[in-house]
Protein backbone atom coordinates (compact mmCIF):
# COMPACT_ATOMS: atom_id res chain seq x y z
CA UNK A 1 0.00 0.00 0.00
CA UNK A 2 1.50 3.03 -1.26
CA UNK A 3 2.07 5.68 2.31
CA UNK A 4 -0.52 8.53 2.61
CA UNK A 5 0.39 12.69 1.48
CA UNK A 6 -1.16 14.56 3.89
CA UNK A 7 -1.49 19.01 3.09
CA UNK A 8 -1.19 22.07 5.12
CA UNK A 9 -0.59 25.66 3.88
CA UNK A 10 -1.64 29.39 4.44
CA UNK A 11 -3.55 29.53 1.12
CA UNK A 12 -6.90 29.52 2.68
CA UNK A 13 -9.77 27.17 1.21
CA UNK A 14 -11.24 30.26 -0.86
CA UNK A 15 -8.21 30.03 -3.14
CA UNK A 16 -7.85 27.43 -6.40
CA UNK A 17 -4.01 26.75 -5.12
CA UNK A 18 -5.06 23.99 -2.71
CA UNK A 19 -7.04 22.59 -5.62
CA UNK A 20 -4.22 22.59 -8.22
CA UNK A 21 -1.39 21.13 -5.86
CA UNK A 22 -4.14 18.11 -5.55
CA UNK A 23 -4.57 18.22 -9.19
CA UNK A 24 -0.91 17.96 -9.63
CA UNK A 25 -0.90 14.33 -7.28
CA UNK A 26 -3.81 12.83 -9.14
CA UNK A 27 -2.00 13.41 -12.46
CA UNK A 28 1.04 12.07 -11.26
CA UNK A 29 -0.87 8.88 -9.13
CA UNK A 30 -4.30 8.82 -8.32
CA UNK A 31 -3.77 5.52 -6.62
CA UNK A 32 -2.63 7.53 -3.54
CA UNK A 33 -4.71 8.43 -0.85
CA UNK A 34 -4.15 12.79 -0.41
CA UNK A 35 -5.70 14.58 2.55
CA UNK A 36 -5.82 17.86 3.85
CA UNK A 37 -4.89 19.00 6.66
CA UNK A 38 -5.13 22.75 7.56
CA UNK A 39 -5.01 25.12 5.35
CA UNK A 40 -6.05 28.16 7.52
CA UNK A 41 -2.35 28.60 9.12
CA UNK A 42 -1.87 32.54 9.06
CA UNK A 43 -0.33 33.94 6.19
CA UNK A 44 3.16 33.82 6.19
CA UNK A 45 3.28 32.20 9.90
CA UNK A 46 6.21 29.76 9.57
CA UNK A 47 6.48 28.95 13.48
CA UNK A 48 2.79 28.58 13.24
CA UNK A 49 3.30 25.68 10.27
CA UNK A 50 6.34 24.25 12.15
CA UNK A 51 3.80 23.88 15.35
CA UNK A 52 1.31 22.25 13.29
CA UNK A 53 2.88 19.50 11.70
CA UNK A 54 4.69 18.08 15.42
CA UNK A 55 1.00 18.25 16.48
CA UNK A 56 -0.16 15.69 13.82
CA UNK A 57 3.54 13.89 13.40
CA UNK A 58 2.11 11.77 16.49
CA UNK A 59 -1.44 10.20 14.89
CA UNK A 60 -0.01 9.79 11.33
CA UNK A 61 1.46 6.11 10.36
CA UNK A 62 4.93 5.63 9.25
CA UNK A 63 6.19 6.09 5.52
CA UNK A 64 3.29 9.45 5.69
CA UNK A 65 4.02 12.11 3.88
CA UNK A 66 3.73 15.43 4.62
CA UNK A 67 3.47 18.70 2.77
CA UNK A 68 3.91 22.35 4.18
CA UNK A 69 4.04 25.34 1.93
CA UNK A 70 4.01 28.01 3.97
CA UNK A 71 6.63 29.88 2.46
CA UNK A 72 7.30 33.81 2.46
CA UNK A 73 10.70 33.31 0.59
CA UNK A 74 9.11 31.35 -2.24
CA UNK A 75 11.83 31.80 -5.28
CA UNK A 76 14.15 33.18 -3.60
CA UNK A 77 17.23 31.34 -2.72
CA UNK A 78 15.92 29.89 0.03
CA UNK A 79 16.04 25.69 -0.36
CA UNK A 80 12.84 23.44 -0.99
CA UNK A 81 13.41 20.07 0.88
CA UNK A 82 12.70 17.21 1.56
CA UNK A 83 13.62 15.70 5.75
CA UNK A 84 13.00 11.94 6.77
CA UNK A 85 12.18 11.97 10.33
CA UNK A 86 13.58 9.64 12.77
CA UNK A 87 9.95 7.78 13.11
CA UNK A 88 10.16 6.88 9.12
CA UNK A 89 7.39 10.24 8.03
CA UNK A 90 8.73 12.60 5.31
CA UNK A 91 8.24 16.58 5.12
CA UNK A 92 8.00 18.52 1.70
CA UNK A 93 8.62 21.86 2.78
CA UNK A 94 11.13 25.05 2.35
CA UNK A 95 13.81 25.06 4.53
CA UNK A 96 12.58 28.43 6.22
CA UNK A 97 11.75 26.41 9.78
CA UNK A 98 8.97 24.82 9.22
CA UNK A 99 11.08 22.08 10.53
CA UNK A 100 11.31 23.44 13.96
CA UNK A 101 9.59 21.75 15.94
CA UNK A 102 9.48 18.50 14.78
CA UNK A 103 13.83 18.68 15.12
CA UNK A 104 12.94 19.14 18.75
CA UNK A 105 10.15 16.75 19.12
CA UNK A 106 10.52 13.60 16.51
CA UNK A 107 14.15 14.57 14.99
CA UNK A 108 15.60 15.14 11.57
CA UNK A 109 17.49 11.68 10.29
CA UNK A 110 18.23 13.45 7.21
CA UNK A 111 17.55 16.02 4.61
CA UNK A 112 17.57 16.68 0.93
CA UNK A 113 17.41 19.84 -1.06
CA UNK A 114 15.15 19.17 -4.26
CA UNK A 115 16.90 18.72 -7.49
CA UNK A 116 14.13 21.31 -9.28
CA UNK A 117 15.84 20.14 -13.34
CA UNK A 118 14.25 16.71 -12.02
CA UNK A 119 11.45 17.14 -9.65
CA UNK A 120 9.65 19.65 -10.70
CA UNK A 121 5.70 19.94 -13.16
CA UNK A 122 6.91 20.59 -16.59
CA UNK A 123 6.34 23.57 -18.17
CA UNK A 124 6.76 25.65 -14.97
CA UNK A 125 10.17 26.77 -14.99
CA UNK A 126 9.31 30.47 -15.93
CA UNK A 127 6.97 30.30 -12.97
CA UNK A 128 8.65 31.45 -9.08
CA UNK A 129 5.53 31.88 -7.05
CA UNK A 130 4.09 29.12 -7.36
CA UNK A 131 6.45 26.29 -5.84
CA UNK A 132 3.94 24.43 -3.81
CA UNK A 133 2.36 23.17 -7.05
CA UNK A 134 5.69 22.76 -9.07
CA UNK A 135 7.82 21.62 -7.06
CA UNK A 136 6.54 20.06 -3.35
CA UNK A 137 2.94 18.37 -4.31
CA UNK A 138 4.95 17.08 -7.64
CA UNK A 139 8.13 15.93 -5.31
CA UNK A 140 5.75 14.37 -2.75
CA UNK A 141 3.87 12.35 -5.09
CA UNK A 142 6.30 11.20 -6.71
CA UNK A 143 8.33 10.00 -3.69
CA UNK A 144 4.71 8.50 -2.64
CA UNK A 145 4.14 6.76 -5.65
CA UNK A 146 7.38 4.90 -5.76
CA UNK A 147 8.54 7.02 -8.89
CA UNK A 148 11.62 8.60 -6.33
CA UNK A 149 13.10 7.01 -3.57
CA UNK A 150 14.43 9.70 -0.78
CA UNK A 151 18.28 9.64 -2.75
CA UNK A 152 16.02 10.62 -5.65
CA UNK A 153 14.66 14.05 -4.04
CA UNK A 154 18.00 15.56 -4.49
CA UNK A 155 21.44 16.11 -3.08
CA UNK A 156 21.60 16.10 0.86
CA UNK A 157 23.30 18.51 3.04
CA UNK A 158 24.10 18.96 6.51
CA UNK A 159 21.79 18.83 9.14
CA UNK A 160 23.11 21.72 10.69
CA UNK A 161 22.16 24.01 7.81
CA UNK A 162 18.35 23.01 8.40
CA UNK A 163 16.85 26.86 9.45
CA UNK A 164 15.61 26.41 13.03
CA UNK A 165 13.34 29.22 14.98
CA UNK A 166 14.62 30.00 18.52
CA UNK A 167 11.90 29.84 20.94
CA UNK A 168 12.78 28.98 24.61
CA UNK A 169 11.33 25.10 26.44
CA UNK A 170 8.53 25.28 29.12
CA UNK A 171 10.51 26.86 32.00
CA UNK A 172 9.92 26.21 35.82
CA UNK A 173 10.81 29.42 37.90
CA UNK A 174 11.47 28.45 41.43
CA UNK A 175 12.29 32.13 42.53
CA UNK A 176 8.41 32.91 41.81
CA UNK A 177 6.73 29.66 41.36
CA UNK A 178 5.42 29.92 38.44
CA UNK A 179 5.88 28.12 35.04
CA UNK A 180 6.34 29.76 31.76
CA UNK A 181 6.54 28.95 28.13
CA UNK A 182 6.06 29.74 24.81
CA UNK A 183 2.72 30.16 23.20
CA UNK A 184 2.90 28.03 20.22
CA UNK A 185 -1.10 27.98 19.04
CA UNK A 186 -3.48 30.80 19.16
CA UNK A 187 -6.54 29.19 17.25
CA UNK A 188 -8.75 31.66 15.76
CA UNK A 189 -11.82 29.79 15.37
CA UNK A 190 -12.71 28.63 18.59
CA UNK A 191 -9.88 30.87 20.86
CA UNK A 192 -7.85 27.88 22.07
CA UNK A 193 -4.43 29.29 23.66
CA UNK A 194 -1.70 26.33 23.94
CA UNK A 195 1.68 26.76 25.41
CA UNK A 196 4.34 24.44 25.33
CA UNK A 197 3.78 24.16 29.16
CA UNK A 198 3.62 20.23 30.13
CA UNK A 199 0.61 19.79 32.13
CA UNK A 200 2.54 16.66 33.85
CA UNK A 201 4.79 18.89 35.01
CA UNK A 202 2.42 21.39 36.13
CA UNK A 203 0.45 18.97 37.85
CA UNK A 204 3.22 16.95 39.44
CA UNK A 205 4.68 19.98 41.04
CA UNK A 206 1.69 21.57 42.38
CA UNK A 207 -0.61 18.23 42.91
CA UNK A 208 -2.80 20.30 41.18
CA UNK A 209 -6.67 19.52 41.17
CA UNK A 210 -9.36 20.72 39.26
CA UNK A 211 -10.99 23.38 40.40
CA UNK A 212 -8.11 25.14 41.85
CA UNK A 213 -7.59 28.77 41.05
CA UNK A 214 -4.52 30.02 39.05
CA UNK A 215 -3.36 33.16 37.84
CA UNK A 216 -2.41 33.28 33.87
CA UNK A 217 -0.71 36.04 33.01
CA UNK A 218 -0.33 36.33 28.63
CA UNK A 219 2.53 38.77 27.56
CA UNK A 220 3.75 39.85 23.93
CA UNK A 221 7.67 41.10 24.97
CA UNK A 222 7.11 43.44 27.85
CA UNK A 223 3.69 44.16 27.51
CA UNK A 224 0.90 42.49 29.31
CA UNK A 225 -2.02 41.50 26.56
CA UNK A 226 -3.64 38.97 29.14
CA UNK A 227 -3.84 38.55 33.37
CA UNK A 228 -6.44 36.99 35.30
CA UNK A 229 -7.27 34.29 38.30
CA UNK A 230 -9.45 31.31 36.88
CA UNK A 231 -9.96 27.61 37.53
CA UNK A 232 -7.95 24.58 36.47
CA UNK A 233 -10.56 22.53 35.02
CA UNK A 234 -11.85 19.27 33.23
CA UNK A 235 -13.15 21.13 29.90
CA UNK A 236 -15.29 24.16 29.07
CA UNK A 237 -18.91 23.04 30.17
CA UNK A 238 -17.37 23.23 34.16
CA UNK A 239 -17.68 27.15 33.87
CA UNK A 240 -20.37 29.57 33.19
CA UNK A 241 -20.59 31.14 29.26
CA UNK A 242 -17.84 34.18 28.82
CA UNK A 243 -15.79 32.88 31.03
CA UNK A 244 -12.07 32.44 31.30
CA UNK A 245 -10.53 28.74 32.11
CA UNK A 246 -7.01 26.94 31.93
CA UNK A 247 -7.18 22.96 30.83
CA UNK A 248 -5.06 20.17 29.55
CA UNK A 249 -4.63 20.46 25.17
CA UNK A 250 -5.32 18.05 22.92
CA UNK A 251 -1.38 17.85 23.02
CA UNK A 252 -1.46 17.08 26.81
CA UNK A 253 -0.01 21.01 27.32
CA UNK A 254 -1.72 23.69 29.70
CA UNK A 255 -4.20 25.38 27.33
CA UNK A 256 -6.44 28.63 27.58
CA UNK A 257 -9.79 29.29 26.49
CA UNK A 258 -13.29 30.99 27.43
CA UNK A 259 -16.44 29.12 27.36
CA UNK A 260 -18.55 30.20 24.14
CA UNK A 261 -16.22 32.96 23.68
CA UNK A 262 -12.85 33.58 21.48
CA UNK A 263 -10.17 35.04 23.72
CA UNK A 264 -7.72 35.08 20.76
CA UNK A 265 -10.45 38.15 18.92
CA UNK A 266 -11.08 39.46 22.22
CA UNK A 267 -7.38 39.87 23.14
CA UNK A 268 -5.57 39.72 19.74
CA UNK A 269 -3.83 36.45 21.20
CA UNK A 270 -0.78 35.09 18.69
CA UNK A 271 1.22 32.94 18.70
CA UNK A 272 5.36 32.38 18.23
CA UNK A 273 8.60 33.11 20.33
CA UNK A 274 8.02 36.36 21.17
CA UNK A 275 4.26 35.20 23.07
CA UNK A 276 4.42 33.85 26.07
CA UNK A 277 1.88 32.86 28.94
CA UNK A 278 3.19 32.26 32.97
CA UNK A 279 1.16 30.31 35.48
CA UNK A 280 1.11 30.68 38.81
CA UNK A 281 -0.88 29.55 42.06
CA UNK A 282 -3.21 31.77 43.25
Amino acid sequence: MKPPILMQTDFSRNSSAVAAMLGVCQSVDPEVNIFDGNHAIPPFNVFVASTNLAYLADFWPMGTVFVSVVDPGVGTSRRGSVALLKNGQYVVTPDNGTLTHLQRTVGVQAIREIDMTVNRWPTTETCNIFHGRDVFAYTAIRLASGIIDFEGVGPAYPLEEMVIIDYDEALYQAEKDAFTGVIHSAHPHFGLVCSNIPASEVKGRWELNYGDLLEVTVTRGSQVIFQETLPFQHSFGYVDIGQPLLFISSSLEMELAMRNDNIVEKYGIEAGPEWRMQIKRA
